[in-house]
C-alpha cells in the first residue's frame, strides 16, 4: 500500500498592492516542501478526491488537435515526456505509465494544456484537459492563442508583444514555476461557470485560499510547451496568524480591476470579516 504525503503548502500572497504578473521562478525552487517542489507531478493524500472529481467531468473538457505534421510531432514528444516523468517521480504508481493524454490526465492531480508556436509566429493550445477551472471555460480555449486565453486577465497580456514574450518564455526557456491565487467560499475544485459547483460567500462559514501551482516545460525542438496546473485549497482557519494578516492587507489594498476579476469586489468586507474572525 502506497502512503501519500500531506499536500504541499504554498502561500504566494504579497503585502504590496496586488497586480497580475508573470512571477516566474526556476523550476525546482524550494518553497519549503523539499523534494515535492522538485516534482513536475505532485501526488498527495488527496489524490483519490481529485481523480474522483475528474471522473465526473464531461469529455468535452478534453481536446487534442493533431491536424498537421507539426502538431503530431509535438504530441510525439510531450506524451513520452509525461510518461517518463511519472515513472521517475512515482514508480510505485506508474510502472508503466498510461500511454495516451487522456489516460495520463485522469491519473494525475494536475490539469494539462499544451501550447504550440507555428512557423508564422502564431501560437495555439493544441491539447487541453482542464477539470478544475476557476470560473472559466476550458473548452473555449482549444485552438486559441495565449493572448485570447489570458484576455480577461487585467494587465497581463494586453498587447501582442507582451503575449509573445510570455510564449517565448514558455517555449524557449525554463522550465519555470509560478503561482496565482484567489479566494473562494468553499473547497470545490471544479468551478466551471456552467458545470461546476458555486457556493455563496453569504452562506459560507469558512473561506478558502485557492492557489494554483503552474509549471511550464519547454520543448523547443518542436516549438511547444506543456503547462501543468495544480490546484490547492487552504481554509482560512488553517493559515497562520501572519498569513491571515498578510492576506487581509492584500485584500484591503487590492485595486478594483483585479478584485472584480477575482469576484471578490462586491464581497470584500464579508471576506475580511471571515479573515479577522478566523
Amino acid at each position: 500500500m502506497v502512503i501519500h504525503p500531506a499536500p504541499a503548502r504554498y502561500f504566494p500572497v504579497k503585502e504590496t498592492p496586488f497586480r497580475f504578473q508573470a512571477g516566474l521562478f526556476p523550476f525546482g525552487t524550494d518553497f519549503g516542501n523539499g523534494e515535492v517542489d522538485r516534482q513536475f507531478f505532485q501526488v498527495d493524500r488527496q489524490r483519490e478526491r481529485y481523480l474522483e472529481q475528474k471522473r465526473r467531468v464531461r469529455p468535452t473538457r478534453h481536446h487534442v488537435l493533431a491536424g498537421d505534421v507539426a502538431e503530431r510531432r509535438v504530441h510525439e514528444q510531450v506524451v513520452p515526456w509525461m510518461r517518463t516523468a511519472l515513472e521517475r517521480e512515482h514508480p510505485a504508481l506508474f510502472a508503466p505509465a498510461p500511454e495516451t493524454y487522456r489516460e495520463l490526465a485522469t491519473q494525475v492531480q494536475e490539469d494539462v494544456v499544451v501550447m504550440h508556436r507555428r512557423p508564422d509566429g502564431t501560437n495555439a493550445a493544441i491539447m487541453v484537459d482542464v477539470c478544475f477551472p476557476s470560473d472559466w471555460r476550458p473548452e473555449r480555449i482549444v485552438g486559441t492563442d495565449f493572448r485570447f486565453i489570458h484576455g480577461p486577465v487585467p494587465g497581463f497580456a494586453d498587447d501582442a508583444a507582451q503575449a509573445a514574450a510570455m510564449v517565448s518564455a514558455m517555449i524557449d526557456r525554463g522550465p519555470y514555476v509560478r503561482f496565482v491565487w484567489t479566494l473562494k467560499p468553499a473547497d470545490d475544485l471544479d468551478l466551471h461557470p456552467e458545470e461546476g459547483v458555486h457556493a455563496s460567500w453569504h452562506d459560507s462559514r469558512e473561506g478558502f485560499l485557492r492557489v494554483e501551482r503552474q509549471v511550464t516545460v519547454p520543448f523547443q525542438e518542436v516549438q511547444a510547451a506543456i503547462f501543468l496546473i495544480r490546484t490547492y485549497l487552504y481554509a482560512f482557519g488553517e493559515l497562520t496568524a501572519q498569513q491571515r494578516r498578510r492576506l487581509t492587507t492584500a485584500l484591503e489594498t487590492m485595486p478594483d480591476d483585479p478584485a472584480r476579476y477575482k469576484n471578490v469586489w462586491p464581497v470584500r468586507e464579508t471576506i475580511l470579516g471571515m479573515l479577522r474572525a478566523a
